[in-house]
């Protein structure tokens, strides 16, 4: 798709490796949390909708966000020439919104068409950072993530990123927690809790892990079997805005795309449901706009109670991108 004289230069310093990117020992925990829909909707407007001019049409297929933590063990790139070059490893905090393009799709194959934006994501890993954001679109932000269960010791989930509190001349920027996400009861999530896994036996009982995934987060028989049905797809489709600030003006990007891109070859190993309240609290901090953007409702206290989550744990293959619009 590049036009003649665009061939990309490669450095092994410049920390971006090409795609495909293979996704070795994963093991992820999510968190599903009600968001706003006029909220969630304005997110794809100002993200996607409006960027394009119209040209895509995406709106929030449920009033749910999916906080995710997952630890990458083995992250390396699949490319030709790049094989034999060694891996590295990640963790990483991303918010999803479940969306589908209803301009392109019509009432019929929504269901079947539901692709993943991401607002907000935090890595650990400088290189997983620069490459992500190059190549796709990723808004990944450099941060330190604490997840259990990844030889940190923490018995809760965290991020830490640089940021301003508010904005004023005299702010210092500063690294500060984002959130926390922990049990209700203030327990560790130990590692009895971390071993006990169903495997195969539960991946033998989807309808049952659909009804209970159902009740424990309160959707309907519907909701939950859609959630369920979209986890167990063969590929998982992301949509991503990609853009380069410009370097002569304050308010210009110099490149601009709407782009897609697709996980795929997802071994799936086990998958559990953790059925213990857990406390999310978000810190106020002008930079980290999450409750705002994405209508987290929180209490008085900042915090939002979640009745449970999924443990998983699998491989997968992270594809080329595709173009679905340019501006250039």
């Amino acid at each position: 798709m590049s036009p003649p004289g665009t061939k990309y230069l490669n450095n092994a310093s410049l920390q971006v490796y090409p795609p495909p990117s293979l996704c070795q020992d994963v093991t992820q925990y999510i968190f599903f949390i009600k968001g706003r829909q006029s909220s969630l909707q304005a997110v794809c407007d100002k993200y996607l909708n409006e960027p394009s001019g119209g040209a895509v049409d995406y709106r929030p297929r449920l009033p749910f966000v999916m906080l995710t933590f997952q630890h990458i063990a083995r992250l390396s790139s699949g490319a030709e020439g790049f094989q034999d070059w060694g891996y590295t490893s990640e963790r990483e905090a991303t918010f999803w919104i479940a969306a589908s393009d209803y301009k392109k799709h019509g009432p019929d194959e929504l269901c079947k068409r539901v692709e993943m934006f991401i607002p907000f994501i935090y890595a650990d890993n400088p290189w997983a950072v620069a490459g992500g954001r190059e190549i796709y679109g990723f808004p990944k932000q450099a941060a330190t993530i604490q997840m259990p269960g990844t030889g940190q010791g923490a018995g809760a989930f965290e991020i830490h990123t640089l940021a301003y509190r508010t904005f004023s001349p005299d702010t210092r920027a500063e690294l500060a927690r984002v959130l926390t996400v922990e049990r209700a009861d203030g327990t560790s999530l130990d590692r009895e809790e971390r071993e006990r896994s169903l495997g195969e036996e539960l991946l033998e009982r989807l309808g049952v892990l659909r009804d209970e995934l159902g009740q424990l987060l309160g959707f309907d028989f519907e909701i939950g079997a859609r959630v369920v049905e979209f986890l167990f797809r063969p590929t998982l489709p992301m949509v991503f805005l990609k853009q380069l600030r410009g370097v002569g003006t304050r308010t210009d990007a110099c490149y601009q795309a709407i782009v897609g891109a697709a996980a795929d070859q997802i071994d799936l190993k086990s998958l559990r449901l953790v059925p213990r309240r857990f406390r999310l609290k978000v810190e106020s901090l002008a930079t980290q706009p999450l409750v705002e953007e994405l209508g987290l409702e929180l209490d008085p206290r900042g915090q939002i109670f979640i009745p449970g989550a999924l443990q998983v744990r699998y491989d997968f293959r992270l594809n080329e991108g595709h173009l679905i619009w340019s501006g250039s």
